[in-house]
């Protein structure tokens, strides 16, 4: 008996020892009962705590083995394995975790505890697939543990399976209303899914319910962006960084924000002193190139660009994609380089982003009967209140469908009434929101679309990976970016004869396709904007004026819009546009006009909304070069003002041109910067023919191709037809 009682003594010593976190003191107690006793339960157990105390992980887990090998675990020692898992996991030993969960579940094999560990250690191991399987094996053990179900529903969240995490997300809430990252997760995917709306309610909830946390402040600030509605998302995205200043993923979100909402120099000076603690981040790059297009330093944002691309570490990942195409825009807005650099940049996206996927290219199925009704799919996210409205819904909504039937694959970032107007005239609607590119293209393949239209070209959140992928057999773009795609894989560009001059084909990637009157068709918003007098009649000033973008207004332009100032000392220039409400902004563009010998008291720069407002106060529109306007031009003519534009590098420096031969007005083109000033002054001087343009010009181009929408169908619909016809053709030659 005596014998016994001497054993015990030294483990209640190293417990005691334990209890006063003497861990040296209780180790060395501990060893000396296993070298006597090498399998010693106490002794192991309280030598396990104790190395779990100081760090030894390994050892810890080697002296619990011993342990677990020659007892029954209670719910104690059950305890004490989960403390050591979430100390490894605290401590980023995700390999030691994962082995000793592994262990666990076999010793523990009722339970779905251990299996989560599992789970959650393939995760950090970014071994998904292996996470998934674990996960699901705990939630099959215990259904309804609102932990397990969280783990899975987020596993399948990180791979893009947001409709199936639902289900899982769903039932956290159900069984927890009041979880906060159950809440956040579900936010997630409905936020992935489009479902918007249900997102921020989530987030909401999130953030009621628990302590403010910067990821969810994050993520509710992203669903307010896909809304439009800025306010809400900066102010969202401005708590999350307060609360972590290290949140990295935030701040390029929020300085795209700042551009997007015209606070141009916060978003310059914020991305300044982001790429100070982040230098090697490709985002904050690529915003920052963003913010500088904005603020007309073109060189600066295609450097930043490169900064982006060089700093992505997948060179063929989505946003290398994107950046690419951030990058393409820039160089079309720069007023000096060749057209065959520029064009040049777009074959090196088709080497990076286009070829690689040549060899996924397979035979269609599709029926090779030239007169056929032909399935034509038109891709795009501007199926919202967008401005590619005023061109491609009437156009959609034109179709013969006795002739064609109508698809759209479409991820607009809202659903509103427009987008309700592109589902009533189609005859399916295929929402691709959340799905992959190469999903995407496998749906349009098996759906046997025979013509696939790119309306996005190198836009924002472009799906050109789909087209990269070749699912139909004809392909072509349209409308949107204004220039090729450089994909070999897109068969056409959609044109006319004003931008398509002869000699440039080789500056496009698709053969160019010429309609017979006109390549856009405009229909208004309704009600139309009233007529108004001509500005100068007010108080004798001529006022020329803009609504272009910022980075549209190159020193070429400034420096020939400076000399017509200067040839007509009694006028004035409106510059009006969302690039300028940042006043700083306003003050840099004009100092670029003093700086030529204009008076600032003549410039009128900043924004006003809606654009007929400040048209109201243009009696002659100047077009930009080497890039001209867009929509702009055509909304100048509906308000009877006549613009002159300068016929430069095709096809982003004819789209003046083309607007002004489609409205019947050639003469307004101009093919050098003399003949453009002359021509500009020549109106200027005219005041009897702009006050009758003021009254009568909207009647003419209301007549002209530019809106006859049954016209523009008929020609697009023929071209449709001979492309098909082409292709069916070739495959029966």
């Amino acid at each position: 008996m005596a014998k016994s009682n001497s054993k015990k003594l030294p483990i209640r010593a190293a417990e005691q020892l334990f209890k006063e976190n003497d861990w040296h003191g209780a180790e060395l107690l501990c060893r000396q009962i296993i070298s006597d006793f090498p399998l010693n339960p106490e002794a192991n157990l309280l030598l396990s705590k104790v190395q779990l105390k100081t760090m030894q992980f390994e050892n810890a887990w080697l002296c619990l083995q011993r342990y677990l090998s020659v007892v029954k675990a209670n719910r104690h020692d059950f305890d004490f394995c989960c403390e050591l898992l979430d100390a490894c996991l605290f401590a980023r030993q995700i390999e030691l975790m994962k082995s000793i969960s592994t262990v666990l579940t076999r010793l523990f094999s009722d339970n779905g505890v251990f299996w989560n560990y599992v789970a959650i250690a393939f995760f950090e191991l970014s071994q998904f697939n292996e996470a998934e399987e674990a996960a699901k094996k705990a939630v099959a053990l215990e259904p309804r543990n609102p932990g397990f179900l969280l783990s899975l529903g987020g596993i399948l969240n990180n791979q893009e399976k947001f409709t199936e995490a639902l289900k899982y997300l769903e039932e956290v809430i159900a069984l927890d209303p009041f979880s906060v990252m159950g809440n956040n997760n579900l936010g997630n995917a409905y936020n992935a899914l489009g479902r918007v709306q249900d997102a921020i309610a989530c987030f909401q909830r999130a953030l009621k319910n628990g302590s403010e946390h910067s990821l969810i402040h994050n993520n509710l600030a992203i669903a307010y962006s896909a809304l439009r509605q800025q306010k809400e998302a900066i102010n969202s995205f401005e708590k999350a960084i307060a609360i972590q200043p290290d949140l990295h993923s935030a701040y390029p979100l929020l300085i795209n924000l700042y551009s997007e909402t015209g606070r141009v120099k916060d978003a310059i000076n914020l991305s300044i002193e982001a790429l100070l603690k982040w230098k090697n981040n490709s985002k904050l790059w690529s915003v920052y190139g963003n913010a500088q297009q904005k603020a007309n330093q073109l060189d600066g944002a295609i450097e930043a660009y490169m900064q982006a691309l060089s700093c992505e570490v997948d060179p063929q990942s989505d946003l290398s994609r994107k950046i690419y195409s951030s990058l393409l825009f820039a160089l079309n807005n720069h007023p000096t380089l060749p057209a065959e650099v520029i064009y040049g940049g777009y074959q090196e996206f088709n080497q990076k982003f286009g070829i690689p996927y040549h060899h996924t290219w397979t035979p269609f199925s599709n029926t090779k009967d030239p007169e056929k009704k032909l399935r034509i799919a038109y891709l795009s996210h501007s199926f919202y209140n967008h401005v590619c409205k005023y061109f491609l819904l009437p156009l959609m909504q034109g179709h013969d469908r006795t002739k064609f039937e109508i698809i759209a694959y479409a991820d607009p970032p809202i659903q509103d009434s427009d987008t309700l107007k592109y589902r009533d005239c189609v005859d399916f609607w295929f929402d691709i929101t959340g799905i992959s590119d190469a999903d995407v293209a496998e749906r349009i393949k098996q759906d046997r679309i025979d013509i696939l239209v790119d309306i996005d070209g190198h836009t924002t959140n472009n799906r050109l990976g789909v087209m990269a992928r070749k699912p139909a057999p004809v392909s072509l773009h349209w409308l949107d970016f204004g220039y090729t795609t450089g994909l070999t894989a897109v068969d056409y560009y959609l044109t006319d004869k004003f931008i398509a001059n002869s000699g440039c084909d080789h500056l496009f990637s698709e053969k160019l396709w010429c309609l017979e009157h006109t390549s856009v068709m405009y229909r208004p918003s309704h009600p139309a904007p009233p007529l108004t007098e001509s500005p100068f009649l007010k108080d004798g000033v001529i006022t020329f004026g803009t609504l272009s973008r910022s980075n549209r207004i190159t020193h070429k332009v400034v420096r020939v819009w400076s000399a017509i100032l200067d040839a007509m000392p009694n006028s004035r220039l409106v510059i009006n546009s969302s690039d300028f409400v940042d006043e700083k902004i306003q003050e840099e563009v004009a100092q670029r006009f003093v700086d030529q010998g204009i008076e600032r008291s003549r410039l009128d720069i900043g924004f006003t909304s809606p654009s007929w407002i400040p048209l109201e106060k243009i009696d002659v529109g100047l077009d930009c070069f080497p890039h001209n306007s867009g929509t702009t031009l055509i909304e100048t003519l509906f308000m009877g003002i006549p613009f002159v534009t300068l016929a430069d590098r095709p096809p982003v420096g004819r789209l003046g041109s083309s607007i002004a031969g489609a409205a019947g007005h050639p003469e307004w083109i101009a093919y050098s910067e003399m003949e453009y000033a002359e021509k500009v002054l020549t109106l200027a001087h005219d005041t009897n023919l702009l006050q009758h343009l003021r009254k009568h010009l909207r009647a003419e181009i209301v007549k002209s191709p530019l809106m006859d929408e049954a016209l523009f169908a008929h020609d697009v619909e023929n071209a449709y037809r001979q492309m098909w016809q082409i292709y069916c053709a070739k495959e029966t030659s």
